[in-house]
């Protein structure tokens, strides 16, 4: 279930763009109406087009989106959980 239907409001499904964002999370807006938009415990990145890292959680880059890595030479989105694992590369 979507964190925005406990509030009244459909996950978005189309649209990304962030609108507003508040303590419950980001909001976007379809067909004139406000929707949740649905980041944890999913691949975030897909919905711009790049995977989900599978094997690095090095950060390159940051955006509004989320953070970024590289695998096989093209970006592929980090997910938050699976970026907890401690790095022993230092």
């Amino acid at each position: 279930a979507c964190w925005s239907e406990r509030l009244g409001y459909k996950c978005c499904t189309t649209n990304f763009i962030v609108y507003s964002e508040d303590n419950d999370g980001k909001w976007s807006i379809e067909n004139n109406e406000w929707c949740g938009i649905q980041y944890s415990n999913s691949c975030w990145s897909e919905k711009l087009g790049f995977p989900c890292c599978k094997s690095t959680n090095e950060v390159v880059t940051q955006d509004n989106d989320g953070k970024w890595g590289i695998e096989n030479n093209n970006w592929c989105g980090i997910v938050s959980n699976a970026s907890s694992n401690p790095s022993t590369s230092n």
